[in-house]
């Protein structure tokens, strides 16, 4: 019984090790693509494929592959007649477009990234001010295949972007009553910057928002805590605005129909937990008096930025926050081409409520 014990836990063992050389075997016969751009081309789509080729531990060099292909669709099988192993998109973690692809629409880029089911829906997806191709090889230097998907996930966790992926563009897509947004890149001396976020109506990258606008639409839309912006205020002899930086350490939105017909309205609450550093130096911290001007410096700053957003975005007709979405809810008789004609003539009213929590060093 024991020499029998002892034969099955050795072929356990000997199948387990087998396994395990099966398993690398198969990883080490794939390219497996960590960040992929698309931009237009004259009889289709150029695709761009980034993959890292780990030389030695801890050390890796980007690949670069390109191909022209009549759509999206088809750039897999094209991308594959380039290399030596068969490419994966199980570790895709970053989707760039080109500014020139972005405005022409990207539905066919999101169904073919949406449908394959070893990608994840946590994927990143991003808008360049120039070409996917031309942006991602000034990245290059960085030898990291990661480097746009992290920037992001750290800005959302840790700045002025609201919360972005795969899945939530793919709902808001197709979602009735709201547009999608994506983050935006440009360079600034040789070095990758986002700068902002892309609005789209439909699938069509529409117009651009800069950091500060990025922080409003996070407050808008969750909690902003990270989030940062400079806050204007009168200085004590009234001759010239000075400015002080305010950290954003919980918000709440909180959005009220008021008439779901025409001329429809809504109003806007937003309760705000900030600090504030680096404030001008006649400020004293210690005065209640002086924190209660800081605090409403906050609040009609807030609400004058956030009425001129929502005046851009009627202006350009698109619905980042989903106020399309919002009257739907309230209204059986809604209709999203009336909502479409009247959504300039939208009224809203905005209350920002200020407190501050924290108090950083003054001037």
């Amino acid at each position: 019984m024991m020499e029998l014990r002892s034969r099955t836990f050795l072929i356990i063992v000997l199948s387990m090790l087998l396994t395990a050389c099966g398993d690398t075997n198969i990883v080490n016969s794939i390219k497996f693509v960590q960040t992929i751009g698309y931009d237009a081309a004259q009889n289709g789509v150029t695709s761009s494929a980034v993959i890292a080729n780990y030389e030695e531990q801890g050390k890796s060099k980007l690949e670069f592959y390109v191909t022209e292909s009549k759509s999206v669709y088809d750039s897999m099988p094209k991308l594959n007649m380039k290399l030596d192993f068969p490419i994966e998109y199980g570790q895709l973690r970053m989707a760039l477009f080109g500014d020139s692809f972005a405005r022409n629409g990207i539905t066919t880029a999101i169904e073919s990234l949406i449908r394959d089911p070893k990608i994840s829906s946590r994927v990143h997806l991003g808008v360049a001010d120039r070409a996917a191709l031309e942006l991602l090889n000034i990245g290059e230097n960085r030898r990291d295949p990661y480097f746009l998907s992290d920037m992001i996930e750290q800005n959302m966790k840790y700045g002025n972007l609201p919360m972005m992926n795969l899945h939530l563009t793919f709902f808001n897509y197709y979602g009735t009553g709201r547009d999608f947004f994506l983050p935006h890149f440009t360079v600034e001396r040789d070095e990758i910057k986002l700068d902002g976020i892309a609005l789209f109506k439909g699938d069509k990258f529409k117009t651009k928002i800069g950091i500060r606008d990025s922080f409003l639409l996070k407050m808008l839309l969750e909690d902003s805590k990270n989030g940062s912006i400079m806050v204007p205020m009168t200085s004590a002899d009234q001759t010239r605005a000075e400015y002080f930086l305010m950290n954003s350490i919980h918000s709440k939105p909180n959005y009220k129909v008021i008439r779901t017909g025409y001329p429809a309205s809504v109003a806007i609450h937003v309760k705000l937990n900030a600090q504030v550093k680096d404030v001008p130096q006649w400020i004293d911290l210690t005065s209640e008096d002086q924190i209660a001007l800081l605090e409403k410096s906050i609040e009609v700053y807030c609400e004058s930025e956030i009425q001129k957003f929502i005046s851009l975005c009627k202006r350009n007709n698109v619905d980042p926050l989903g106020l399309g979405d919002l009257f739907r809810s309230k209204s059986k008789e809604w209709n999203s081409q009336e909502f479409e004609e009247h959504y300039n003539a939208l009224a809203t009213t905005v209350h920002v409520n200020a407190r501050i929590i924290r108090t950083g060093a003054g001037g």
